[in-house]
């Protein structure tokens, strides 16, 4: 959602200001993801977990990522 926001405010289709509204939606929604990554990576670097490091990995893995 936040891409397609800059996305579309990139190619005119509307003004950020016209759509207070939804532009405040967007920096709150930012706000959360920026705070959850954030607080996901404090998690994972203040331990030294090597099990919990192991099954993040995993997990990327079967992603593909």
């Amino acid at each position: 959602m936040i891409v397609l926001f800059g996305f579309f405010a990139l190619l005119g289709l509307f003004a950020p200001g016209d759509v207070a509204w939804l532009t405040i939606a967007i920096a709150v929604l930012a706000a959360a993801v920026l705070a959850h990554s954030l607080r996901v990576r404090h998690h994972l670097g203040a331990r030294d977990d090597e099990q919990m490091l192991r099954s993040v990995n995993a997990l990327r893995e079967r992603r593909g990522f």
